[in-house]
């Protein structure tokens, strides 16, 4: 994908003065180094076809205006993953703008024109992709779900700038810029499929997010609450076959990840929580049936088999659990 945008400002083979710490240069990358008063800016990307990768550093020395040009209308993924003060980039022609804060990040939607970024003192860090609007095909995003705003946002205004809503990099997305980092600006043609895989990645992020509240939901923790409540569904099940087996498949994800995602998440294994809850169940049973009734009830085929388990649970055999009930009641 050719690169559509640039900035009006010098180009420098080296930036003159005291050298700011910029990020190391990559050796696959395209590398554009820009200077004028009172800003520094170094420009990295990289094409990969459907997008186009890029990096901007920049040091302001003091607040100005950036120009920038864009030569035809595009999309972008824009991450402030360092930014002293919110970037603000205005519509030259209008008071049309987008704005992005330090530590957020947006989808754009960037007419052809001219631009002025607004920044104020200090060291910015900007990933960015610059989108193919093919890319985002029609069919796999419902009519009610921001990315099909997004991708339809030419269609109200072609010379409108156009934003998503904001919301906060968090641990997920953090990951995924080190990625740009580290395979992303280091071309290999057996990168691409990383590639696709992590930018539907980074659009499940926000396609989950709750706009509502601007909170981010990480699908691991959505899957480990999802994996959580089917579990609970099961045990409710009256006289259901209490195994885990089947999780894998109803989730189409492998047992080990189902462990993984939910110790992270709950700081218990899924055996631990269906004993959790199987014991819950079986004290409330032993309040109105018999042992033999609460372990038919709970699962078990064999009354000793259950008569075990709830002594490793709880200490008592359930025949002296109701008894200690019946005391209670004298």
């Amino acid at each position: 994908m050719i690169k559509t945008f640039k900035f009006l400002i010098p180009q420098v083979a080296q930036f003159s003065g005291p050298m700011h710490n910029f990020l190391p240069n990559h050796t696959d990358a395209t590398t554009v180094r820009h200077e004028a008063e009172n800003i520094q800016l170094m420009e990295t990307y990289l094409d990969y076809h459907s997008v186009l990768l890029y990096r901007i550093e920049a040091y302001a020395e003091a607040d100005c205006i950036l120009p920038l040009k864009t030569e035809k209308s595009d999309f972008h993924l824009l991450y402030a993953f360092k930014s002293p003060s919110q970037i603000i980039i205005k519509n030259n022609k209008s008071e049309d703008h987008i704005q992005l804060p330090g530590g957020h990040g947006t989808y754009a939607y960037v007419p052809k024109g001219k631009f002025s970024v607004h920044l104020q003192y200090g060291h910015y860090l900007v990933y960015g992709l610059l989108i193919d609007v093919g890319f985002i095909r029609a069919n796999i995003f419902p009519s009610h779900s921001f990315l099909y705003e997004f991708r339809t946002a030419r269609l109200r205004d072609k010379k409108k700038l156009f934003q998503t809503p904001i919301w906060p990099i968090k641990e997920k997305t953090s990951y995924q810029i080190q990625r740009l980092e580290e395979i992303f600006f280091h071309y290999h043609p057996g990168h691409e499929a990383e590639i696709i895989k992590i930018l539907y990645i980074l659009f499940d992020i926000a396609k989950f997010k709750q706009f509502t509240n601007y909170e981010w939901i990480d699908p691991n923790e959505d899957l480990a609450k999802r994996v959580r409540s089917a579990i609970k569904d099961l045990v409710n099940q009256e006289f259901s076959n209490l195994s885990l087996s089947g999780l894998s498949e109803k989730f189409d994800v492998g047992h080990k990840r189902l462990i993984a995602v939910h110790k992270q998440y709950f700081n218990q294994t899924l055996q631990q929580y269906l004993h959790e809850l199987i014991v819950i169940k079986a004290k409330e049973k032993l309040v109105l049936y018999t042992v033999n009734e609460t372990a038919i009830y709970c699962g078990y085929s064999e009354v000793s088999s259950f008569s075990d388990f709830f002594l490793k649970a709880t200490g008592m055999r359930p025949s002296a659990y109701q008894q200690q009930i019946i005391d209670k009641k004298k």
